[in-house]
C-alpha cells in the first residue's frame, strides 16, 4: 500500500500497527481513573496494571512500599480494573458499615468460578446475598453452636490422640496437616452430619481434594487469572475450560458429595442433632425463591461448598500459626496452659467454659493479627461516592489489605512481635474494634462462621496444650516467610516436635 506516494507499506504491517494501537488503547483506557479524582498511586503497565509488582513478592510487601510512598489511600490497577487501596480505619468504617449499601458486593472477575459456587454467600451479590445471608445466619446461632459442641469435642479428642501417637513415635509434627484433618472432620460433621474420618485415614478423599484445591488457590490461580485481569470478558471462557478458581475436578467431587447428602435428607434419612439442618431443610427442586424462605438446590450446594472450604482452610491455618507462636514463645504457652488448668481443670471443653479462657482468646487474636488467613478482601462501589474527600467511581473496587493494617505500627506497637497482652484487659480497649475483628472481615459481610471457627480453635487448644508441650525442632523456622500467594501461606511447612506434659 502506498501512502502519499512515498512509502509502500504492506497491508499486514498496517493491520499489525492498528492491532497494537487498539490493544494499547484498551490496555490503558482505565488508567486515568485515580489521577482524574486526585488519588495518587504507582504507575501501571499497559494491560498488566500493577500486577507485576504484586507477583514478584508477597502482596503485603508491595502494599507496605506503596503505603510509605502514597499514604493510607492510593489507587492501583489489577490488570485494567481500578482498585482503591484503603488502610485508613475511619474511611474503612464508612465503606464497610456506614455506607455499606453502596458497597454490598465483592469485586471479583465474573465467570471464573463454577455458577453454583457463585451462589454461595461469600460470592453472592445484591439482594440475593441479603436473602441468603438472612437464611444462613440461624445456622451459626448460639443454640446451634451449643449443639455442635459435642461433635467438636469428639474431633478434638481424636486430635489429641493423634498427636499422642506422634509424640510416642517421636515423629515431627506437620501442624497444618494434623489441624487440616481436624477441621475437615469438624466442618463435615457439624454442617452435614458426614463422617470423614480424616484424622484416622491416610489420603481421605475430602482432605485430598481440599488440599489440591487450595494449592491452586494459594498460587493465585495461574496465568489464566492474570490474563483475565487484563481481559475480564475472558473470565467465563476460562471458567468453562476449568482454568479458573478451584478447578473443575475438585469442585465436582464436593458438589457430588453434597448433592448426595441433600438427596438423602429429602428421602428421610436420619440426622445428627448437631447437623446444620437450617440449610438443608430449605432445599427445594424449583428455582422459585419468591417466598424468601427457601433456597434452591443449587444455592444450598453453593453454601455447602463455601462452608466446607472456609471451615477447612482458615481455621486450620489459624491453628497452625497459633501452634507456631506458642512453640516460639514457651512462656506464653505456659501461661495458656496455666489458665486452662486453673479455670477448667480436667473438665472437657464446653461452649460456656472456654469463654472463660481470656488469655487463650488473646493469644488467638494476636495470632490472627500476625497471620490473618486471608491477607486482603475487597468491595465494589455500586455508585460514585465521595467519602472523607476521596471519590470512588461507580464500578471500581476497594482493596482492604488486612495483613498490612494489622501490622501497622500506628495501630499496634511493635507490630512484628507476638504479644498477646495487647488483647488482654484494659489493653484490648485501646485496640480499634475494627482492627480486632478485621481478620474475619468487618460489617454486614463479616465471615458468617467466625464464632464457630473461634470455638473450634479453643476446643482444640484445650485438648492439645493441656497434655502436650510444643517444642522447636530442626524443621521449625526461626521466622515464617510468606509466599507471594493469595492466602497467608508459609514458604515451607511448619513442623514442630511434641512431648507429654506432666500430669
Amino acid at each position: 500500500m502506498e501512502i502519499l506516494g512515498l512509502v509502500d507499506i504492506p497491508v499486514w504491517v498496517l493491520l499489525l500497527v492498528l492491532l497494537f494501537t487498539l490493544l494499547y488503547l484498551y490496555g490503558t483506557w482505565t488508567y486515568s481513573t485515580w489521577s482524574s479524582v486526585g488519588i495518587p498511586g504507582p504507575r501501571p503497565v499497559p494491560l498488566l496494571g500493577n500486577n507485576l509488582q504484586t507477583a514478584r513478592q508477597p502482596p503485603h510487601k508491595s502494599f507496605e512500599q506503596w503505603l510509605k510512598m502514597y499514604g493510607r489511600v492510593f489507587g492501583i490497577y489489577q490488570g485494567v480494573r481500578p482498585q482503591l487501596v484503603v488502610t485508613d480505619l475511619d474511611l474503612l468504617r464508612e465503606i464497610m458499615v456506614k455506607n455499606f449499601s453502596n458497597f454490598v458486593d465483592r469485586h471479583f472477575i465474573p465467570g471464573l468460578r463454577p455458577p453454583v459456587v457463585d451462589k454461595g454467600v461469600f460470592f453472592a451479590r445484591g439482594t440475593t446475598w441479603k436473602r441468603i445471608r438472612n437464611m444462613m445466619t440461624p445456622t451459626f446461632s448460639t443454640s446451634k453452636l451449643k449443639l455442635m459442641c459435642h461433635y467438636i469435642n469428639r474431633c478434638s479428642q481424636l486430635l489429641s490422640e493423634n498427636i499422642k501417637q506422634k509424640t510416642q513415635n517421636q515423629e515431627v509434627v506437620d501442624v497444618k496437616d494434623v489441624f487440616g484433618s481436624f477441621t475437615m472432620d469438624v466442618i463435615a460433621g457439624t454442617a452435614f452430619g458426614l463422617e470423614t474420618n480424616s484424622q484416622t485415614q491416610d489420603a481421605e478423599p475430602f482432605v485430598f481434594h481440599m488440599k489440591r484445591m487450595f494449592q491452586r488457590l494459594s498460587g493465585g490461580f495461574g496465568l489464566a487469572i492474570q490474563i483475565a485481569t487484563a481481559f475480564p470478558f475472558l473470565g467465563p471462557v476460562f471458567g468453562k475450560l476449568g482454568m479458573g478458581a478451584f478447578g473443575n475436578e475438585h469442585t465436582q467431587f464436593f458438589m457430588k458429595a453434597l448433592d448426595g447428602i441433600i438427596e438423602s435428607r429429602k428421602n428421610g434419612s436420619t440426622r445428627d442433632e448437631a447437623d446444620a439442618d437450617a440449610i438443608t431443610d430449605r432445599a427445594e427442586d424449583s428455582d422459585d425463591t419468591k417466598t424468601h424462605r427457601r433456597m434452591t438446590k443449587d444455592e444450598i450446594l453453593g453454601q455447602g461448598f463455601l462452608v466446607l472450604i472456609a471451615g477447612y482452610e482458615t481455621t486450620a491455618t489459624t491453628l497452625q500459626y497459633l501452634a507456631y507462636n506458642l512453640t516460639m514463645h514457651p512462656d506464653v504457652q505456659q501461661k495458656v496452659v496455666d489458665e486452662i488448668r486453673e479455670k477448667l481443670g480436667d473438665a472437657d471443653p464446653t461452649y460456656e467454659n472456654v469463654a472463660s479462657l481470656t488469655y487463650l482468646d488473646a493469644a488467638i487474636h494476636e495470632t490472627l493479627r500476625l497471620f490473618p488467613p486471608v491477607p486482603l478482601i475487597n468491595r465494589q462501589a455500586a455508585e460514585t461516592i465521595t467519602l472523607r474527600g476521596f471519590t470512588i467511581p461507580a464500578g471500581c473496587g476497594v482493596t482492604i489489605p488486612i495483613y498490612q493494617i494489622l501490622h501497622d505500627s500506628e495501630y499496634f506497637s511493635e507490630p512484628e512481635k507476638f504479644m498477646p497482652d495487647r488483647f488482654c484487659g484494659e489493653n484490648r480497649s485501646k485496640v480499634p474494634a475494627l482492627a480486632i475483628e478485621l481478620a474475619f472481615g468487618y460489617g454486614p459481610r463479616q465471615c458468617i462462621g467466625m464464632r464457630l471457627a473461634l470455638l473450634e480453635i479453643k476446643f482444640a487448644a484445650v485438648r492439645i496444650f493441656r497434655h502436650f508441650r510444643f517444642l522447636k525442632c530442626d524443621d521449625t523456622p526461626d521466622q515464617v516467610k510468606l509466599t507471594s500467594q493469595a492466602l497467608t501461606v508459609p514458604d515451607k511447612p511448619i513442623k514442630v516436635k511434641t512431648e507429654l506434659r506432666d500430669a
